[in-house]
């Protein structure tokens, strides 16, 4: 086959329309359906871009107030929270004294389709350290996820971050969820 100068660098047809295809499929075509039950080990960074200062509300005791923003994913590659983003609203209790703190809040992580899932977490009175251990549960969602419940654990550590005045730290969630679809006959 013989080409003439205005063929070289001119993509063939067959080319621009598979490109063109494959660009305009809506993400949800190729993602896979989420199962209505599962178990998952999902890994989560988070940054702190702004920490409110602390209240003093004794001697040796403050609360603080936090608003991080998340990013998710599933270590099965798929599934719940894979390649998720969200935000987290906070509020911990820091004991200087004993060296304690206590930390509750709530998550809003939302996928590629604007589908929400909802969390709650507690981390209970623990020593003052960078790691530290909670719970959670999801308390709802839109969309896919909603009907979604279950429990977690969560493992959270501070790393140090490369802004100064930010707060960044990683971990890791697991456990089950299920989700219940509501039929019209109310079932």
């Amino acid at each position: 086959m013989t080409l003439s100068r205005t063929d070289i660098g001119r993509p063939s047809i067959f080319i621009v329309v598979a490109t063109g295809l494959l660009i305009g499929l809506p993400a949800t075509g190729l993602a896979a359906e989420l199962p209505l039950q599962g178990e998952y080990r999902i890994t989560y960074t988070g940054v702190n871009p702004a920490p409110m200062k602390p209240v003093m509300i004794g001697p040796q005791r403050t609360v603080a107030t936090s608003l991080s923003i998340m990013t998710a994913v599933n270590a099965g590659g798929s599934g719940l929270l894979h390649n998720m983003t969200g935000r987290c609203n906070g509020m911990a209790t820091i004991d200087n004294q004993a060296k304690t703190l206590e930390n509750h809040g709530f998550c809003d992580y939302v996928d590629a389709d604007g589908d929400h899932v909802f969390e709650k977490w507690d981390y209970p009175v623990q020593p003052l350290a960078a790691t530290g251990q909670g719970t959670g549960e999801w308390i709802g969602g839109t969309g896919k996820f909603t009907g979604i419940s279950g429990q977690l654990t969560i493992k959270s550590q501070r790393v140090n971050a490369l802004t100064e005045g930010i707060v960044q730290f990683v971990g890791e969630k697991t456990g089950s969820y299920t989700i219940s679809r509501k039929t019209a006959g109310g079932d």
